[in-house]
């Protein structure tokens, strides 16, 4: 079984079912999120970052994210 792993700033994390379901969760605490970016899941790697709006995404190595998501294979 596949799950999604949302892990919060706080370190809090939530679990999804699809990446979908994952990314909803994110946009629906930052309506403004900007969610993705190169190299992330969707390209095969092994996390997508969330960021609260897209200017905090700009140039951002992951330290300003507000989330990120991990896929893991087997449950969590």
């Amino acid at each position: 079984m596949t799950t999604y792993i949302t892990k919060w700033r706080d370190g809090s994390t939530s679990t999804s079912v699809t990446l979908q379901d994952a990314i909803d969760l994110v946009a629906s605490a930052y309506p403004e999120a900007e969610i993705g970016h190169a190299g992330d899941l969707a390209d095969g790697g092994d996390r997508t970052l969330c960021w609260a709006d897209e200017e905090s995404s700009v140039d951002d190595d992951g330290a300003r994210a507000v989330a990120s998501i991990r896929r893991v294979v087997g449950g969590a």
